[in-house]
């Protein structure tokens, strides 16, 4: 794509998406980072998900609308198809292939997991659904490996769907796209408040199902749903940045910190994941506007480069955590005298820091040595 038409802004929005999403798996448990007695801001940051659904489905209507607007093509489906492999395969294949590998050494050295979570989610069974990416379709009943990649397997076929859909979509009226608009909305609350009820927990881990009643923290079950109306609500959100839509008001840094704040104070509160992700459009079409200040910050250099990462940060950061309590399992065998005391929450930001900073390092070398040079080669050698 041309830089011209590049939105630079965007970038940086992954990134931090992608770091907040570590946050989110570094707050569970006993590593907590905020006390949930006075902050559940951290609680919520599993919508960090929806953005990049939002997100994807604005962005592929930014780069390939043009593919599709005359109709379906089966040679620009063929194209499409492609590239989104590319962008995403290798690097699913790849923590896979690391955890698998992983996983085995484990069992070869005896050790047995504790805990259920570890226990229901490195399976033989699931490795083939994992490689065709279909893991997150209501086959299994937890999280599979990289557990991260369900939405990875959920965004796989909303790729699939898209280029059915711009062709309708581009020539809707002005009403009919606020009506998809409140069609996926009204999505979002049959998660809420009815497919949610339905997800099932492997036994001894029902004690979950509270936790996650009544939110849109639907994975491994019905994720696709999640995926696909964050999706089409950003194809829509880009229809409105197409007619500068509230340009005049959202275009500006000062409303795009407001709308930060706004949303960490609506998770501060535990508000209904509704009102959280609906945040997110306002938030993507204030950066896409931009403003003198706002494009200053995000298209600096470390801005861009974290968003080039965002993509390994996502898929790498848990294989990591994987590594460590693999390795804490194994030493299990002989463990200390005493109950450890649980650790301060300054302990769990020291070792928070330190884990981004290690998370950062491999996910610059997985993008430049994996993500890149095999996207790069299954464009070459398949898109002719």
């Amino acid at each position: 794509m041309d830089n011209k038409n590049y939105l630079f802004n965007l970038t940086p929005l992954r990134g931090i998406a992608a770091l907040l999403t570590v946050l989110f798996h570094l707050n569970l448990g006993s590593n907590a980072l905020l006390n949930p007695e006075l902050s559940h801001g951290f609680d919520k940051l599993y919508l960090m998900v929806d953005f990049f659904f939002i997100l994807s489905g604005f962005i592929m209507v930014h780069v390939y609308s043009g593919w599709f607007q005359n109709g379906f093509d089966r040679q620009a489906f063929k194209k499409f198809t492609i590239a989104r492999f590319a962008r995403v395969y290798p690097l699913h294949f790849f923590t896979l292939l690391y955890l698998i590998l992983l996983q085995g050494v484990f069992w070869m050295m005896g050790g047995t997991y504790n805990d259920p979570f570890s226990a229901n989610s490195f399976t033989l069974q699931s490795i083939p659904t994992n490689l065709l990416l279909i893991h997150s379709m209501n086959i299994h009943g937890w999280f599979t490996w990289n557990n991260a990649s369900w939405s990875i397997s959920t965004e796989w076929w909303a790729y699939m769907v898209f280029p059915f859909l711009v062709y309708w979509f581009a020539n809707l009226k002005s009403v009919g796209r606020w009506l998809i608009i409140l069609a996926c909305i009204g999505g979002y609350l049959s998660i809420i408040y009815f497919f949610q009820d339905l997800v099932t927990y492997p036994e001894g881990m029902e004690f979950i199902k509270p936790f996650a009643a009544k939110t849109l923290n639907v994975a491994y079950q019905y994720g696709y749903l999640r995926c696909i109306f964050g999706f089409i609500l950003g194809m829509m959100c880009y229809r409105l940045y197409q007619e500068k839509w509230g340009s005049k008001v959202l275009g500006n840094g000062y409303t795009l910190a407001v709308l930060g704040i706004i949303l960490f104070l609506f998770m501060h509160l535990f508000l209904l994941d509704l009102y959280i992700v609906l945040i997110f459009p306002f938030i993507l079409l204030s950066a896409s506007y931009g403003s003198k200040g706002m494009n200053s910050l995000f298209e600096s250099k470390p801005m861009q480069k974290l968003g080039d990462w965002s993509f390994a940060i996502y898929l790498v950061h848990q294989p990591i955590i994987y590594t460590r309590e693999t390795i804490h399992a194994l030493m299990a065998k002989n463990p200390p005298i005493g109950e450890a005391p649980a650790p301060s929450y300054l302990v769990n930001w020291l070792v928070a820091i330190g884990f981004i900073a290690f998370t950062l390092l491999i996910s610059y070398l997985v993008y430049e040595k994996i993500e890149v040079p095999w996207r790069n080669k299954i464009k070459i050698k398949y898109s002719n």
